[in-house]
């Protein structure tokens, strides 16, 4: 057995009071498994929530958190091929630790050339953005997407992909000074959620109606952000910021047959063919090759470090708090 650190959590509650960094034993891969080595991996909304105990989808403790990472495979168990020895790799479950043993199918290979930094943050909410963006309604150039939680990663990811495929986005906001940012990202619009929001709004669009909506906050946001909406369109809820109900008016099912439909990455990979995944992934490598998303940042830290680096988390920090785990 190896030993190798790795941040861990044996129960629930205020993630930096939750978690710290381990000695943990490693087994040799087993048959189908490949041993990574991590390099670095992002701090994500939801990791923060797996270690509230307020996610989806609760795993056995203890654990390891961290929804994305990634690393170099440096060892290969039974019945693996050689070639994907020495290849840089996106895990998907337990990336904060130095290194771990996945099984080959749930690891994503990346394109050489990327670098780390950017890489490791293309798992989750670029894909997200893209499946979102692709797969409810059929888009035309210049036609406008709306939705809330701008600033999110993918809300950040949104309007890049959106930008590069010629639509337009109307951003949400809660504060004014996200307007600039947002702006400079590629965003066509962006207002402020308020008591003029929907008059503002319709007078950005100038008379447009979107026929997709993304909404990340539930609640009364989501409500108002589905008044944008021209009939027969689709609200598609992925994030619930808010922690409030989403609320449907029946005359948005009655009179404007409005559809609401939920969307959750971690399923549509498990429910995915290999080449659904592989045709998605390849799609946000190459739009990352062209520089389309902007790694935006906040901090680095070093897995010893890993209750300030939640803690930073936590506290809001402006873009994405990073665990430094290896070479």
């Amino acid at each position: 057995m190896d030993r190798v650190l790795a941040a861990r959590y044996a129960l629930t509650g205020a993630p930096a009071d939750v978690v710290a960094c381990e000695e943990i034993a490693l087994p040799p891969p087993a048959a189908g498994e490949a041993r990574v080595r991590m390099i670095c991996a992002p701090i994500n909304p939801a990791d923060l929530n797996m270690l509230e105990g307020k996610y989806g989808e609760a795993r056995p403790l203890p654990d390891t958190p961290g929804n994305e990472g990634i690393g170099e495979v440096i060892a290969l168990g039974p019945g693996v091929e050689e070639g994907l020895l020495g290849r840089r790799v996106l895990v998907g479950s337990e990336a904060w630790r130095t290194q771990g043993n996945w099984t080959v199918g749930d690891l994503i290979v990346v394109p050489r050339g990327l670098e780390d930094r950017c890489a490791c943050m293309l798992r989750v909410n670029p894909p997200t953005a893209w499946l979102m963006l692709h797969r409810f309604t059929a888009l035309h150039r210049g036609e406008w997407i709306v939705q809330n939680a701008a600033t999110s990663g993918v809300g950040r990811a949104v309007i890049e992909i959106a930008k590069a495929e010629g639509w337009k986005t109307l951003n949400v906001v809660r504060r004014p000074e996200a307007v600039g940012v947002l702006r400079a990202l590629g965003a066509e619009a962006v207002v402020v959620d308020g008591p003029d929001f929907a008059e503002e709004a319709r007078e950005l669009l100038s008379g447009a109606q979107p026929r997709l909506g993304l909404n990340a906050v539930g609640g009364a946001a989501a409500t108002r952000l589905a008044g944008l909406l021209a009939e027969c369109s689709q609200l598609i809820t992925y994030g619930a910021m808010s922690r409030e109900a989403l609320k449907v008016p029946n005359g948005f099912l009655i009179f404007r047959d409005l559809i609401f439909r939920g969307f959750w990455l971690t399923r549509w990979l498990r429910q995915a063919t290999e080449a659904e995944r592989s045709e998605v992934y390849a799609s946000i490598f190459e739009l990352a090759a062209k520089g389309v998303f902007a790694a935006q940042v906040a901090g680095e830290f070093p897995l010893e470090k890993v209750k300030e680096a939640v803690a930073a988390s936590v506290a809001g920090v402006a873009g994405k708090v990073i665990l430094r785990l290896g070479d």
